[in-house]
C-alpha cells in the first residue's frame, strides 16, 4: 500500500466508487454521451470530467440548465438509458490497484463501506465481476439518501450503518464534490487523484 493512502488512526474507511475504487471514467462518459446523443445533445468530455462527483440525474439537470436545453425524455428515462448502456460494459471495469491495496490491507481490521453517488443497481452489478466483491458488506448510494454529494448525506448514512462516529471515518475520493461532502460530514478525506491519475498509474 502506498504510504500516501494510509488512513492513520481511522476507525472506519469509506470509499467512493466511480474513479476511486474502480476505473469507470471512460465507460461512464461513453454511456452518458450515448444517452444524451438520443436527445440531440453533445456531451463535452472536459465538462463531464469536471463534474464526476454528481449523480447522473444531477449532472443531466445541470447540463440542461446551463445550456437552456429542452429534453425530449424525462431525466429519469435518460438516466435509465445511461445505466443500461453502462451495464453492457460492466464486465470490463477494473479496480484501481492502488486503492485495492488499501482495501486488502484493512479488510477484517476496520469496518469499510462503499459510499457512492451512483445507482445501487449499477454498482451491485459491476461489483459482482470484481475481486473485491466479498469485502464490502455495506453499500450506500444516491438511492438511499435525500441529497447527493456535495451534501454529506451519503457519508453520514454510511458511518451510521457502520456504527462509527463521522469524526473517526476516513473517506477516499476522486472528485471535488465528494471531497466537499466529506468535509461537510466532518470526516478526514484522502484525494486519490494524484495517485490514480498520475503518469504510469492505472488511469493514465
Amino acid at each position: 500500500m502506498l504510504p500516501e493512502l494510509h488512513p492513520g488512526n481511522a476507525g472506519a474507511l469509506l470509499f467512493d466508487w466511480d474513479g476511486t475504487l474502480v476505473d469507470t471514467q471512460r465507460a461512464n462518459y461513453l454511456a452518458m454521451a450515448g444517452a444524451l446523443a438520443e436527445e440531440g445533445v453533445r456531451l463535452d468530455q472536459e465538462w463531464f470530467d469536471a463534474r464526476t462527483g454528481l449523480s447522473s440525474a444531477e449532472m443531466i439537470r445541470l447540463l440542461a440548465r446551463e445550456g437552456g436545453l429542452r429534453l425530449r425524455r424525462s431525466v429519469e428515462e435518460i438516466v435509465a438509458d445511461r445505466d443500461e448502456r453502462f451495464l453492457r460494459t460492466a464486465h470490463e471495469i477494473r479496480v484501481h490497484p492502488e486503492i485495492e491495496a488499501v482495501v486488502s490491507s484493512f479488510h477484517g481490521r476496520l469496518p469499510m463501506a462503499v459510499a457512492s453517488g451512483g445507482a445501487r443497481k449499477v454498482i451491485e452489478t459491476t461489483l459482482r465481476h470484481l475481486p473485491i466483491r466479498h469485502r464490502f458488506g455495506t453499500l450506500v448510494t444516491r438511492d438511499d439518501v435525500e441529497r447527493g454529494k456535495p451534501a454529506p448525506d451519503i457519508f453520514l448514512h454510511a458511518a451510521k450503518l457502520l456504527g462509527v462516529p463521522p469524526q473517526r471515518c476516513t473517506v477516499y475520493e476522486d472528485s471535488d464534490e465528494g471531497i466537499a461532502a466529506a468535509h461537510a460530514a466532518d470526516m478526514a478525506v484522502i484525494d486519490v487523484r494524484p495517485l490514480t491519475r498520475r503518469p504510469g498509474g492505472s488511469s493514465a
